[in-house]
């Protein structure tokens, strides 16, 4: 059965919801006036005993309608875990945690725990020996306590999976199963999605029986005239990125939104030392500073203001042209708030945000959560770098030439022709405005940068890309992060892009698995879609991403190492060996043939021995301790 929005009144409030009067007072408490689409379609039917089916975006409000029903549902006389929330990882856990405790506010008795893995056992044991009603918790932890007994199920009457399509994405399908198994079968199964896949479809149809679907439509997060862009860069490089960004022409007024005050400083550090008018907003800074900052930024006196996200909701600033992020947020929403500084009053604007190797799962959360996929962008080369600066430079000089200057006076008497004392200006004028660039590994060729040119000019052959293994005519080459070490196999593989990545028949080619990545070969027209659907997926258990592969390194700069062939029996430098042995007369000594010593030499050894055991036999006098551990027992006759 599906509910629509339409049927229910434009405004609600919480108290026509059926909500109980302490729950009413701890939402009163935290400011909450009016329910979200989310809460008032499905609060009703859970607090009826539904099986609920939500599917809502991220940040639409769902902690609250699953947490209040089951809170209704909740004993307190009963020290017992009564309510049990699945979550796909521990920072959501604990924000779904935080939220109950704080609706549970005038519930006496009433608490909850989070349970995940990575964190000290005795804390969470401790609680549930306690007497906890209310478990948020990671797959892989709920199962640890539960086969140990410490997390009693037989009491449990609701079961909540938020973000379920996130959880299946990172292969938690058999924890999930598990977990239901050792659960009463009378009990409401609150399910909160995001998308609805076919393994949605049958994951609801296994746990759930006739559940009430709601779907809530996305809106509409980002502007279309803000163009937003990626940059993969290392931490380190970013300050230097930034100041590319700078002088390129890019940033003349922006926004640069960090996580930690910590970060803030280093960066507002970091572009001062390098000339530029930047200052810092965040909230260890006294009120009438963070004004006088503001106000600065305002007035123009400021270029670049760098912020923590308690600067994102409350700036009221319309010409700001770009917005970067240093750090990527870890909420979704916060990404949504920073990037709404810009483009602004029907402007254009542009976003940058800087990633790392470890943030491709984050960012494929945001670009779902958006429903935009951000454009993919390379680091701007110093040469780029310095024919932006000329060309603005030249452009200056057009500008400031429409209003006809006069000569002056200063130089009316110099002899010099007119173009000669030009160039002499503008190579002034470039030379005082550069900023010396510093060298960050993004300026090396790319690791497995295929688009790299040879040294007459030329584009590499197919050959030197790597593709020699291709077996398609014309093929483009995926990279996927993992390999044999979690056990892939190509059946894997194309059974993911087939299935999961809707891939033609015959569209996939030679699938190459190496130790810790893969290499896939695609038709070059499907290859745009797979890297789409595929930026982050489940393979084997493990979350992987594919993009498009970028080639081999440039060179070759690894050891040769020889192996010995075991089928054959041949190692490098046998036949050398060989001759040199004919040479010798057919015989090699044991030592100069296997490293050992020859007979003569074990037979002057075992001589030696003897005669020093002689020796000490015939003599009589009182050893010393420290000798008499390193000495040999005289032999007895």
């Amino acid at each position: 059965m599906r509910n629509n929005q339409a049927f229910l009144p434009a405004s609600m409030s919480f108290s026509e919801l059926g909500i109980c009067p302490e729950i009413l007072e701890a939402i009163e408490v935290l400011g909450f006036d009016t329910p979200s689409a989310i809460q008032q379609q499905a609060i009703p039917p859970a607090l009826e005993g539904h099986d609920i089916v939500g599917l809502s975006h991220t940040g639409s409000g769902k902690t609250l309608a699953f947490s209040i029903p089951a809170l209704e549902n909740i004993d307190p006389s009963l020290r017992a875990v009564q309510v049990l929330c699945l979550a796909p990882t521990r920072e959501l856990a604990v924000q779904i945690c935080r939220e109950v405790d704080k609706l549970a506010l005038f519930l006496d008795g009433v608490s909850a725990v989070p349970i995940y893995g990575g964190a000290s056992f005795a804390p969470q044991l401790a609680a549930l020996h306690r007497g906890v009603q209310f478990v948020v918790g990671t797959p892989g932890r709920v199962i640890d306590l539960m086969e140990q007994g410490e997390l009693s199920t037989e009491n449990i009457t609701t079961l909540i999976l938020d973000e379920a399509d996130e959880m299946l994405d990172m292969g938690f399908q058999e924890d999930i199963d598990r977990v239901v198994a050792m659960l009463p079968a009378e009990r409401q199964t609150l399910f909160f999605s995001a998308t609805m896949s076919p393994a949605i479809r049958a994951l609801i149809n296994r746990l759930s029986q006739e559940p009430k679907e709601i779907t809530i439509e996305r809106p509409v997060l980002t502007v279309p005239t803000c163009e937003q862009s990626v940059y993969e860069v290392v931490f380190t490089s970013r300050i230097e990125v930034l100041s590319r960004l700078i002088e390129m022409g890019r940033m003349k007024r922006g926004l640069v939104f960090a996580n930690t005050k910590r970060v803030v400083d280093d960066v507002v550090d970091g572009l001062l030392a390098r000339g530029y008018s930047v200052d810092r907003l965040h909230g260890d800074m006294p009120q009438t500073l963070r004004e006088r900052v503001m106000d600065s930024f305002r007035r123009g006196n400021l270029n670049v203001l760098v912020a923590t996200d308690i600067a994102a909701r409350g700036l009221d600033i319309d010409d700001v042209d770009i917005v970067v992020n240093f750090e990527l947020p870890r909420d979704p929403e916060d990404y949504v708030h920073r990037i709404g500084r810009t483009a602004r009053a029907g402007r254009k604007g542009k976003a940058v945000t800087f990633i790392g190797r470890r943030d491709f799962s984050l960012l494929a959360r945001i670009e779902r959560f958006i429903g935009t996929r951000m454009q993919r962008e390379k680091v701007m080369t110093a040469g780029q770098v310095e024919e932006a600066r000329v060309e603005a430079l030249v452009d200056d000089i057009l500008e400031a030439a429409k209003k006809a200057p006069e000569l002056p006076a200063e130089l009316q008497d110099i002899e010099l022709p007119a173009e000669q004392l030009m160039a002499a200006m503008f190579n002034l004028l470039v030379a005082k405005g550069s900023c010396e660039l510093q060298a960050i590994p993004e300026d090396r060729p790319s690791r497995y940068n295929n688009k790299r040119e040879a040294a007459d000019g030329e584009p590499l052959s197919a050959t030197e890309k790597g593709n020699d293994w291709s077996s398609l005519q014309e093929s483009t080459t995926l990279f996927m992060n993992g390999g044999k070490l979690i056990g892939i196999r190509p059946k894997d593989i194309a059974g993911l892009l087939y299935n999961e990545g809707g891939a033609p028949k015959g569209s996939v080619g030679d699938i190459k698995i190496f130790l810790k990545h893969s290499l896939i070969e695609v038709t070059p027209a499907i290859a745009p879609q797979l890297v789409e659907r595929l930026s982050t997926c489940s393979i084997c258990g493990y979350e992987v991403n594919v993009r498009e592969d970028k080639g081999k390194p440039e060179g070759n700069n690894r050891p040769t190492v020889h192996v010995r062939d075991r089928r054959t029996d041949s190692y490098p430098g046998r036949d050398n060996y060989r001759s040199e042995r004919r040479e010798r007369g057919g015989r090699f000594e044991r030592s100069e043939r296997y490293g050992a010593t020859s007979r003569r030499e074990k037979g002057e050894r075992n001589e030696r021995r003897e005669r020093f055991d002689r020796r000490e036999r015939d003599n009589n006098d009182e050893r010393t301790p420290f000798f008499s551990r390193f000495s040999r027992k005289p032999r007895r006759n």
